[in-house]
């Protein structure tokens, strides 16, 4: 027999710019998720964490998964910054120079004290991402002047989750 986990929308967040709809799931340990209906703004997706991890329940750990990047344009902006400086990305290839793309971004969210600063007391255990994407810098929000050519490629999305416990 086939089961079949479904998230199920348990309560929404109202942001300024739009409603984040709130799941949860309990599998190995609790999932909770965020379904922003537009693009958040860095107040509004701490915001929504706030409200998400307030129904955390007696849960010690859980997973939260904030789908892709893109839907937060701050942090997509961020990490298209971060690899534009970064030393161990190859902005010709559109690569880390070592190791995976997603190894890459997912070390380059938890050194980000802007992202790091979602969460309030919860610890992280782990941040993890797949399927990213490259886009030319001239296509990103990078500062005015930005030392690489229009045609370098950065990161912008990716699928994200981190898992968090309690303090």
């Amino acid at each position: 027999m086939i089961e079949l986990l479904a998230a199920a929308a348990f309560a929404t967040h109202p942001a300024p710019e739009c409603a984040v709809a709130l799941e949860r799931r309990e599998e190995a340990r609790l999932v909770l998720r965020l379904r922003p209906s537009c693009p958040l703004g860095f107040s509004s997706t701490h915001g929504a964490v706030r409200a998400i991890l307030a129904h955390a329940g007696e849960a010690r750990e859980l997973c939260l998964a904030f789908g892709r990047i893109v839907e937060y344009p701050w942090l997509s902006a961020l990490l298209a910054r971060q690899a534009s400086s970064s030393r161990r990305w190859d902005p010709a290839a559109g690569r880390p120079l070592e190791g995976t793309e997603n190894a890459y971004v997912a070390a380059a969210l938890r050194g980000m004290p802007e992202f790091t600063a979602l969460f309030d007391s919860w610890r992280i255990l782990g941040v993890s991402v797949e399927k990213v994407l490259r886009r030319p810098a001239r296509e990103l929000s990078l500062p005015a002047g930005a030392p690489l050519p229009g045609s370098a490629l950065l990161p912008y999305d990716a699928q994200l989750w981190v898992r968090l416990a309690r303090p």
